[in-house]
C-alpha cells in the first residue's frame, strides 16, 4: 500500500507554490485593469469624422503640398504667421496640410 500523506517538507513546497500562483495572478488582474483604464479612459483621440466635420469651421487658406495624419504634422508658414488679417494655423485636410483661417462669427 502506498502512503498519500505529504512530508511536511513537500506541504511547504507547495504553500510555496500556490502563493507565487496567487501573486502571479493578481499581479495580471492588476495589468488588465491598468490597460483596461488606460485605452477606455485617459486615451482620448478624437475619430476621423471628428477632424472633417471641423472643416466647416474653417476657410482654407492654401493646400501646402505636405502630407500628414494629424494636425501637429502640419507648420504654418511664417508669411502667415506674421499677418494681422487672421490668426492663422495650420490643420490636416484629407492627408494634406492646409493653412485656414478660423471663421468668426
Amino acid at each position: 500500500m502506498e502512503n498519500n500523506e505529504l512530508t511536511p517538507e513537500e506541504i511547504k513546497q507547495k504553500k510555496a507554490l500556490i502563493k507565487k500562483i496567487v501573486f502571479i495572478t493578481i499581479l495580471l488582474d492588476i495589468l488588465i485593469i491598468y490597460f483596461a483604464v488606460y485605452f477606455f479612459v485617459f486615451k482620448k483621440e478624437t475619430p476621423i469624422e471628428t477632424q472633417t466635420v471641423s472643416i466647416q469651421n474653417y476657410t482654407i487658406a492654401e493646400t501646402l503640398d505636405v502630407s500628414c495624419n494629424i494636425d501637429s504634422d502640419c507648420e504654418t508658414p511664417m508669411d502667415y504667421m506674421i499677418r494681422s488679417n487672421c490668426p492663422y494655423t495650420s490643420k490636416c485636410l484629407e492627408k494634406k496640410c492646409s493653412v485656414v483661417c478660423p471663421e468668426t462669427r
